[in-house]
């Protein structure tokens, strides 16, 4: 009956709330624009912090996405006073942050980009779950110091509500995991989110700001957990989901290495323990690739030039023309094999978007693995969705030309194509689609103008080689050779060592084994910011990470640009788009590049 009775106050103090909140619609702190008028902000050429903050915002925003008609804006209010709250989203796309929350991330400056990642992308989950109790909260205090306020009876049960501890700490915890899982997405240390160190206890400065007492005249019960007590439930919940986003990131290591058979199997897993829009488009992705693998092998005869989507993947694996064969054999083949996982892929797409109808990348993709299959008019329509969300998607743009062309409008896939190569000059796959309409059409010379274009933005890919195959051209024939093998090792370890030829100075700092499968994988990360996955102590992959000193055979290392891997390895295999930069795949020598803003961050050995 007590429990009975409890739920029964909470649902009553909650519509209560809703109602105060219906009431104080026009507070106008609600809109940026009142901070924006009433503070000085914290410019990016004051303080690099904030210059820093903002490359993470935007980071962050391409992981997660954002709510359809918002504008998200990044405020960081120059004044670090005790009464302006330390972050707290807004309705209106904005996300105000105090200065003293850079002080707070970067007590430990080497993990000050990792923790206030966590911290943006923490109000970012809040404002995509359409959730804003940091806001209520603040405007409860604000209210709360009126005198004479006219809504004594409301605040009231505001003030149970913020001493629900149960309830605070539901919403936080939920933002919190979403936003470890934003923060990983775009590239970021996570597990720097909960070290442990002697210079700041990191929650506890958010919890003092949530602490019910901060409500004037809230009733102080001892039983409610202090903001100590409750920072510690929270790093105790988030090391328990951090060893589970470990799950996550090993399925994008292996996605990056074309291993998406081992993608999907811990990507699976991960679904076990949070199952998310962005897991939903990252297992509907490796399947999509798969599937295009299977659909080169059965198209393996035709070898005209493909289209160039957005989807970034070898050229080889599309042709020219999109047809589908009937049922055939017993066993299965690579055309069932394909038609198997296209139509997962547009399972898991179409699960993500039931979760989030606003996620461009799943909109995106979507309607390429509808083109694939044959279904021009729904990937149409399915593009034409997305460009209504955001009308300057310039991916969508261009695949939209793409399916219009195979919808046989073809001077409506010009326009379309024309339109996306507008809104970005440096987006090469539009001039790519023009110049492959123009060779279609026998119109030699307009296909050269084009891919001449092209080819001065993108001189050495594979998509450089298929041009090189189909039209005579003035091509950089240095930079299309491929690049001289070299045995890569990571300080001496290879792909196929075991864990005991580990070398013994590498101090390791954890390990975490995942049993998946019969044979199961463990995971080390070591002091010299180099990670092994072995299975059966046999290792499958070396991953390096940001920071990491090393060089790799060829002498590139983290930092270098993108145009010394050209010179040292040549084109690689293929490109892969992430949501945290781009990654360079040599298949034959066995390495993977990350790079974000044309720099090398980290790369991947995997067995070839």
């Amino acid at each position: 009956m007590g429990n009975l009775y409890r739920i029964l106050v909470l649902v009553t103090a909650i519509a209560l709330l809703f109602s105060f909140i219906a009431g104080a619609s026009e507070n106008p702190k609600e809109r940026i624009d009142f901070w924006q008028k009433n503070y000085q902000e914290l410019q990016p050429d004051q303080d690099p912090r904030a210059k820093r903050a903002h490359e993470i915002f935007s980071r962050l925003l391409n992981a997660a996405g954002k709510r359809p008609g918002v504008v998200p804006r990044l405020f960081i209010v120059k004044s670090d006073s005790p009464y302006i709250p330390l972050a707290f989203a807004l309705p209106d796309g904005g996300i105000i942050i105090s200065k003293k929350v850079l002080d707070i991330c970067y007590k430990d400056p080497e993990k000050g980009p990792d923790r206030l990642a966590f911290i943006l992308a923490h109000e970012i989950a809040h404002q995509l779950k359409d959730d804003f109790w940091h806001l209520k909260f603040f405007q409860a205090v604000d209210l709360s110091k009126e005198k004479g306020s006219q809504q004594e009876g409301i605040l009231k049960e505001v003030r149970e509500i913020a001493g629900l501890t149960d309830k605070v700490l539901a919403k936080e915890l939920q933002a919190d995991e979403y936003g470890i899982i934003y923060a990983s997405m775009a590239g970021f240390n996570t597990s720097a989110i909960v070290t442990e160190d002697d210079k700041t206890n990191f929650f506890e400065y958010f919890y003092k700001s949530l602490d019910p007492e901060n409500i004037k005249d809230a009733p102080k019960d001892s039983t409610h957990p202090s903001p100590k007590q409750r920072a510690e439930t929270v790093k105790a919940r988030l090391k328990q989901v951090l060893e589970k986003v470990e799950l996550f990131n090993l399925g994008v290591v292996f996605y990056q290495s074309g291993d998406y058979q081992r993608a999907i199997l811990f990507f699976s897993e991960f679904l076990r323990f949070f199952p998310s829009r962005e897991v939903y488009h990252n297992l509907a992705t490796s399947h999509h690739q798969l599937s295009l693998k299977y659909y080169q092998e059965w198209k393996g005869d035709e070898k005209a030039l493909p289209f160039k989507l957005s989807l970034a993947i070898d050229p080889e694996t599309r042709a020219s023309k999109i047809t589908l064969r009937g049922r055939g054999g017993v066993s299965k083949s690579p055309e069932e094999l394909f038609k198997e996982h296209i139509e997962k892929a547009i399972g898991y797409y179409e699960i993500a978007l039931s979760q989030d109808p606003s996620y461009l990348l799943s909109h995106n993709n979507l309607g390429c693995a509808l083109l694939i299959k044959g279904e021009a008019e729904e990937a149409i329509a399915r593009f034409k969705k997305a460009l209504k969300l955001k009308s300057n998607f310039k991916e969508a743009l261009n695949n939209l030309g793409v399916a219009l062309f195979y919808d046989e409008k073809t001077n409506k896939a010009k326009e379309a194509l024309t339109e996306a190569n507008k809104l970005d000059p440096t987006y090469d796959a539009p001039l790519f689609n023009l110049g492959k309409i123009a060779y279609e059409g026998k119109k030699e010379d307009e296909a050269k103008k084009y891919w001449s274009a092209y080819l001065k933005l993108d001189p050495s890919s594979p998509w450089a080689h298929a041009i090189s195959k189909t039209i005579p051209l003035d091509i950089d024939k240095q930079a299309l050779a491929p690049g001289k093998k070299a045995a890569e090792a990571v300080l001496g370890l290879k792909i196929g060592a075991y864990d005991d030829e580990i070398p013994k100075d590498w101090k390791k700092l954890h390990g975490k084994d995942f049993g998946l499968g019969e044979k199961p994988y463990r995971l080390y990360t070591y002091n010299n910011r180099v990670r092994t996955l072995s299975q059966k102590d046999e290792i499958k992959l070396i991953i390096t990470l940001d920071g990491f000193k090393g060089k790799t055979e060829k002498g590139i290392l983290v930092g270098s640009a993108q145009k010394d891997i050209f010179s040292a390895y040549g084109s690689p295999t293929k490109i892969l788009d992430m949501t945290q930069g781009s990654c360079w795949v040599y298949d034959s020598q066995g390495i993977v590049f990350q790079l974000r803003d044309g720099k090398i961050v980290s790369w991947i050995l995997f067995s070839n």
